[in-house]
């Protein structure tokens, strides 16, 4: 298997870590404490993943596919916004109804 097969079986993997994260936070009632511990380990997993999706693939695309470099561009500009709304969850309280609001925002723009 190649350096970028792995990178790719890599972001796939991160993608259905996420996802099951998703699936467990909204799991939990709203004001569960477990529900930051989570928003807590997906932050984590998103911040490491955009990283290697702009180290690795993207420039990838850019290189290899034609046509596509639009794709990629687009890509990375969603980024920011998931990082905005990442940094406004650590900063409200798991009992606070914007935690909910922040939650739902992020699914809806990382999936």
């Amino acid at each position: 298997m190649t350096h970028g097969a792995n990178v790719i079986a890599e972001l796939m993997t991160d993608h259905r870590e996420v996802e099951e994260l998703f699936d467990q936070i909204q799991a939990l009632p709203p004001g569960n404490q477990e529900r930051r511990t989570i928003a807590d380990r997906f932050t984590i997993e998103l911040v490491r993943h955009s990283v290697a999706e702009e180290m690795y693939l993207y420039p990838a695309v850019r290189e290899h596919v034609r046509g596509d470099q639009a794709l990629a561009d687009g890509e990375i500009q969603d980024h920011p916004t998931v990082e905005k709304l990442l940094k406004d969850l650590e900063k409200v309280s798991v009992d606070q109804p914007e935690f909910d609001d922040l939650v739902d925002r992020l699914i809806s723009e990382a999936t």
